[in-house]
């Protein structure tokens, strides 16, 4: 071989080597927050956190409580906070759990359909799917950090435990684009894989991280986008690739990923309204501040201020306060841009995004938002999934003492929502749909402040646009409300307006334009 030859070898490789590089980490460097804790080392507010949720689960001065009502993920929760405090009588406690759990996994081969946890205790018939991910990842958490407290034969089945789940969540393979599992799914798979030398494990974990990674890379957005409650999962996943994984490239793309999903859930935040802007593809509730938002207790972790902390009340319907569990095991990194804005409101801004998304209708959906610090509103186009945590277009104000007023367009396939610096445009999605619905809160209104063409409300005036005949307004059951769809019980009560559609509409023409006047 010539010395040319090897010449133009070795640059070829460099380049090669180069690109990698570059793919690994093409965005620009940021300061990062960095921090780690020990439950000595919790601040007050912090350890308040998470001293609530082991109440929740185990109440001062009871016994710990196993029964067919018990919650799988936040008994399984308490086992890993309970390793952590290490307070008298905590690991034996947390082992209790632990043999617990070991007794809830379904273990038929036969229907490929294994390793799959109850998710409430014994009185449950149904196995949850991704009830493999949540209790796997935790079981991996005491596994890596506490097994040399584990009697020898809970240990030995906990090693078996993780090898059928692992293998149960391979027949599954959920698709790289259902974010919150895929994520926890992949880092389980190379984990146990490396840990037990299991090959088939390791590489099926590094294939699926890879294609989350790649996917993200192709718009700078998740597909289960700007949702409260799923990027809180998210960013536990990514937790997990960043301490325990074994893999190098698993931690640095997790730092990317990361680093990249702080920034643009800051760009959403406004810090005045203590919430993220809409639309929300997934989300239980729609203010952060009344509804358990996994995100919201990351925010809050961070932030460390219980005056502008996103933590809410008891009264949320779909409560998630487990997750601090996992914030305080492996620790926050984010950039220092992206705390600035939770602390802090900076600037207004008109946002726009493109997300890949398998959900029914366009294939990449549309995302426009518009921020100024007493109001913001966000719109989704190209979505016709019905779902009740789907919100097609949101619009939160400040109302008065404090309170947080709101409006919301569901998921119900019929729209298309977009928004500009000044409106909200509602679009008709579906030819055949005949009615749609906007709800509505602001405490204290009634129906009658819902004129046809101006609503008048606390702190907040919207001018309303339309030719459609006004069919109802009403005030939503106290049920609905309850519903994980709106997700909490602090609101008395939700004005629901229903609009006509009439038949053969120009889809090109707005089917309403809500215009704010704060």
């Amino acid at each position: 071989m010539t010395k040319k030859i090897i010449f133009y070898l070795i640059i070829c490789i460099f380049l090669s080597f180069s690109k990698d590089i570059k793919a690994t980490n093409p965005f620009k460097k940021e300061e990062m927050f960095s921090q780690k804790y020990t439950y000595k080392t919790l601040s007050p507010y912090q350890k308040q956190l998470f001293d609530d949720f082991v109440e929740e689960q185990m109440p001062k001065g009871s016994a710990l409580k196993l029964d067919e009502n018990t919650g799988t993920r936040g008994i399984m929760r308490l086992a890993c906070a309970l390793f952590y405090r290490n307070k008298a009588g905590d690991v034996e406690n947390a082992v209790k759990i632990i043999k617990w759990i070991f007794t809830l996994q379904n273990l038929d081969e036969k229907s490929k359909d294994y390793a799959v946890w109850r998710g409430n205790g014994k009185s449950s018939e149904n196995y949850d799917q991704n009830m493999r991910e949540f209790i796997g990842t935790d079981l991996i958490s005491i596994y890596h950090k506490y097994k040399q407290k584990l009697p020898e034969d809970v240990r030995k089945e906990m090693e078996v435990c993780l090898i059928r789940t692992v293998k149960g969540a391979l027949m599954r393979n959920v698709n790289p684009d259902y974010n919150n599992i895929s994520i926890m799914s992949s880092f389980m798979m190379e984990y146990v894989g490396t840990e037990f030398n299991i090959p088939e494990f390791k590489n099926a974990g590094l294939v699926k991280a890879k294609a989350i990674y790649n996917n993200f890379l192709k718009y700078n957005t998740l597909c289960e986008y700007n949702s409260p409650t799923y990027y809180g999962v998210d960013f536990v996943g990514l937790a997990l690739w960043r301490e325990l994984s074994f893999s190098s490239e698993m931690k640095a793309m997790s730092k990317v990923l990361e680093k990249e999903l702080w920034l643009d859930v800051a760009t959403f935040y406004n810090a005045n309204l203590q919430n993220i802007s809409g639309p929300y593809l997934r989300a239980y509730g729609i203010d952060m501040k009344k509804s358990h938002a996994i995100l919201g207790t990351w925010i809050a972790m961070a932030i460390d201020n219980p005056q502008i902390a996103t933590i809410p009340g008891k009264n949320g319907v779909h409560s998630e306060l487990e997750f601090i569990v996992p914030i305080v095991e492996m620790g926050i990194f984010m950039p220092m841009q992206a705390l600035a804005q939770f602390k802090k409101f900076d600037a207004p801004r008109f946002i726009t995004r493109t997300t890949s998304n398998y959900y029914e209708g366009d294939r990449l959906k549309k995302v426009t938002a518009y921020i100024q610090k007493d109001w913001m509103m966000g719109g989704l186009w190209g979505n016709r999934k019905v779902s009740h945590i789907l919100k097609t277009g949101t619009m939160h104000w400040k109302a008065e003492n404090g309170d947080t007023g709101w409006l919301f367009v569901p998921g119900e396939g019929k729209t298309n929502v977009k928004v500009d610096e000044t409106r909200m445009k509602i679009y008709l999605a579906d030819t055949l749909a005949k009615t749609f619905q906007i709800y509505v809160y602001s405490k204290n209104i009634k129906p009658e402040n819902l004129k046809e063409t101006v609503w008048k409300l606390p702190n907040m005036s919207l001018g309303i646009k339309t030719d459609l005949n006004l069919l109802k307004t009403e005030i939503l059951s106290q049920a609905m409300i309850n519903s994980e769809g709106v997700g909490s019980k602090d609101y008395p009560f939700v004005i629901n307006v229903i609009y006509e559609i009439p038949v053969n509409w120009n889809i090109e023409n707005p089917l309403v334009e809500i215009t704010p006047k704060k």
